[in-house]
């Protein structure tokens, strides 16, 4: 067998070896590559299909110790690196632990969680003005002293909201800790001392400030995020300053643009940031002949994914507030302006009732006793923005 017999004829042949030699012959042997992507070939070994005769006998050996982390009541046991932030509850059963954390967590105004049963967690959300962040509860057990674990992390947000996630932490250790000697500290947070005066600004400087945050909102995404962020804590300013003309109008059309956007991080600050907005007696006109008063009536509905209800309650219940605050200043308009832009209030009002959310319906609620007593005739409805300027006045 010649070297140009060899190569001449193996154009498929990615590797080769020799497997045996002489000086007088060479016997050769190829190795071809498996052409099928790494996946298919992992799961091969990963998932192999075991074949076994129709009168075989396969016999289960019951006492054999489990791979599975869970322990007999279903909940899992405590996995290495768990979370800092934990405490134990010494009790006799899951069930009662379980019950005992939904209470809790039911009192906590400021937070929406979500019962993931099978995977014993709680994913919850806290969203207020401008600071928001998310956490996780798990529920583990420690069967070397038969009591049950509960650790809390926040998943996401930034270190400015630490002090209010160390506040949840540590309200909810004290409530359901078993064992205070053995709690985990946690920081104190981070407080502004009182009695320090702010720098009074002038209008001019004002005005002046609030442009590069009007200039965020052309940007990429992260930018609007953060344009609306800032336009809930510039909402806390003096009222003198948020009812400058020169700064209302352009305000009022950025969240009105800012609550249409694209991005639910956008528009979930936008929300907040209308809500404060709308304290304001000169922010209630400009608000209500808007897009932002059909996109807040959207909102006032209940979640299509239970699961996922955390994510989206505190906006749902700021629009329904926001729209009860209106309702009760400006029923007609209000309805006049809906109703001129297509949406069905005469049904939200029937199924307004079977909000799942108690605080949401409770809000959703006073906007029904204002709006089902105004009747609109559609003939009359107007087009132009003056003209529905009179009907408030």
């Amino acid at each position: 067998m010649s070297y140009f017999d060899y190569y001449g004829d193996m154009e498929e042949v990615e590797l080769f070896s020799v497997t045996d030699f002489s000086a007088e012959d060479m016997t050769y042997r190829s190795i071809a590559v498996d052409s099928r992507p790494a996946g298919d070939y992992m799961r091969s070994y990963e998932a192999p299909v075991y074949s076994m005769s129709k009168n075989s006998k396969f016999a289960v050996n019951v006492t054999a110790k489990s791979s599975s982390t869970a322990s007999v009541n279903g909940c899992p046991s405590v996995p290495f690196g768990v979370s800092k932030t934990k405490f134990m509850m010494n009790m006799t059963d899951s069930r009662t632990v379980i019950e005992s954390i939904n209470t809790h967590l039911k009192s906590q105004s400021d937070f929406d969680f979500s019962h993931v049963e099978e995977d014993h967690m709680w994913k919850g959300k806290f969203l207020c003005g401008s600071s928001c962040f998310e956490v996780e509860i798990n529920l583990y057990q420690d069967k070397t002293v038969n009591k049950y674990v509960v650790a809390v992390r926040k998943v996401s947000g930034c270190s400015a909201v630490s002090g209010c996630f160390n506040n949840f932490f540590s309200a909810m250790q004290s409530a359901l800790c078993t064992e205070p000697s053995a709690s985990t500290p946690v920081r104190k947070a981070f407080c502004i001392p009182t009695g320090i005066c702010m720098m009074q600004m002038s209008d001019e400087q004002f005005l002046e400030g609030i442009q590069p945050i009007f200039r965020m909102s052309e940007h990429n995404n992260e930018s609007r995020v953060q344009c609306a962020k800032m336009l809930c804590d510039v909402s806390q300013k003096d009222a003198h300053y948020l009812e400058l003309s020169a700064f209302r109008l352009p305000c009022v059309r950025l969240l009105e643009s800012l609550v249409l956007d694209e991005s639910e991080d956008v528009r979930q600050y936008a929300v907040m940031a209308v809500a404060a907005f709308a304290e304001l007696p000169t922010y209630k006109e400009a608000l209500m002949c808007s897009a932002v008063l059909p996109m807040l009536f959207g909102l006032v509905e209940n979640c299509v994914e239970l699961q996922q209800a955390y994510e989206t309650a505190q906006v749902r219940r700021t629009a329904a507030r926001v729209l009860a605050l209106l309702s009760r200043t400006h029923p007609y308009p209000v309805r006049a302006e809906l109703q001129q832009q297509a949406c069905d209030v005469a049904g939200w009002l029937q199924r307004v009732a079977c909000l799942q959310d108690s605080r949401t319906r409770e809000f959703a609620l006073v906007a029904k006793s204002f709006l089902e007593d105004v009747t609109i005739d559609e003939s009359l409805l107007v087009n132009d923005e003056d003209a529905m300027l009179m009907y408030i006045h």
